[in-house]
């Protein structure tokens, strides 16, 4: 496929396309590219191509014209992600920013990455959090996770009570300690931002392995994940072995195991094997062939977070939508029985949980 041959030539894992793209093709290189929301990293190979193979000028024109507000987007979320972790502090809580801006610290040119929102973890009492939030914004809608807090204009800042989510009650249990271990390293974890905006706490090398497997696992299940979250591995793997930490890496394929993860972490290696030739040495778990084109193929269709995926589009009714997502998510039974299963009933008993609280 054309499109991974251009990533792995913007990774450095390829030196060339196996054909000159037509001038449709580089249409359709594009499309994608902004399908997957990795245009930065896209637009990084069109400088390492031959020049025999490099786009039109008009479609190199639109995609820098795209790549300069990923550029300035980065800069704002870099300095509202600074602004967002004073104030928490202020308030009162330790805090950590997950994935986002700390993922693009990884990237080799950091400004490349398309940024999203703003996902930040407080330490603190899940009620406390809650009521800082609703203190300002009473009728904003409140999660078991997360809630969001509207506070800029132009970003979205999520504030999560806990980093991450598993429908499976064990499994979440046994996430939540591991994350309870280590709180002090992460919020202690603080790191400089480019653009002398400042700093703030991300998870640690050893926390982020763990956690963006949950993170990418999770989006299966509510909408469906995009290349974008497998760059932001691949980058982090690539980073534990410039740290020379390869002995993270049965730690981590443990608490897959314990969390029941197995299945999907090693389709998820064939995935990054097969589209970004990733070395065998960084491997979590052995790769699983048959999974790995089950999950590639769910990939392609859905785009970034499912935006494009018609299996997720919205019912008028809160009923609706809870047995589209559910039937939906029949299509992963034999694949992750255990959260498709407590999948419906994780969601309903949030609903009463939000009931009880008098939530929106």
């Amino acid at each position: 496929m054309l499109f991974l041959e251009l990533l792995r030539v913007a990774i450095g894992s390829q030196t060339s396309l196996s054909h000159s793209p037509s001038e449709q093709e580089w249409r359709e290189l594009y499309k994608e590219s902004a399908r997957q929301t990795v245009l930065g990293v896209a637009y990084h190979a069109l400088s390492l191509l031959p020049p025999e193979q490099r786009p039109p000028r008009k479609i190199l024109v639109d995609w820098s014209a795209s790549v300069q507000k990923i550029i300035c987007d980065n800069k704002r979320l870099n300095h509202d992600s600074v602004w967002a972790s004073q104030r928490f502090r202020k308030a009162g809580f330790r805090n950590a920013v997950l994935k986002g801006q700390g993922n693009a610290l990884l990237y080799p040119d950091p400004f490349l990455r398309t940024s999203g929102d703003i996902d930040i973890w407080l330490d603190g009492e899940r009620d406390k959090i809650i009521a800082y939030v609703t203190h300002f914004f009473p009728k904003i809608k409140v999660q078991w996770q997360e809630v969001e807090f509207p506070v800029r204009k132009d970003t979205c800042i999520e504030v999560h009570t806990i980093p991450a989510l598993m429908f499976h009650p064990g499994d979440r249990r046994r996430m939540e300690a591991y994350f309870d271990r280590h709180r002090d390293e992460i919020f202690g974890n603080e790191t400089e931002l480019p653009g002398e905006e400042g700093k703030m706490s991300i998870p640690t090398l050893r926390v982020n392995l763990t956690f963006q497997l949950i993170h990418i696992y999770r989006h299966i299940f509510n909408e469906g994940i995009g290349l974008r979250q497998l760059v932001d591995y691949y980058y982090l793997l690539q980073h534990c072995r410039k740290e020379g930490r390869q002995d993270l890496l049965p730690e981590t394929a443990e608490m897959v195991r314990q969390l029941h993860m197995t299945r999907f972490v090693r389709g998820l290696m064939w995935v990054m094997q097969e589209v970004f030739r990733l070395q065998d040495d960084l491997f979590i778990l052995p790769a699983d062939e048959r999974e790995g084109r089950f999950l590639l193929r769910e990939i392609m269709l859905a785009g970034n977070f499912g935006h494009f995926d018609s299996r997720n589009r919205h019912k008028e009714s809160k009923w609706g939508n809870f047995w589209q997502q559910t039937l939906r998510n029949m299509r992963f039974l034999t694949h992750y029985p255990r959260e498709v299963v407590w999948n419906p009933w994780y969601r309903l008993s949030q609903f009463l949980w939000r009931k009880r609280k008098g939530y929106n």
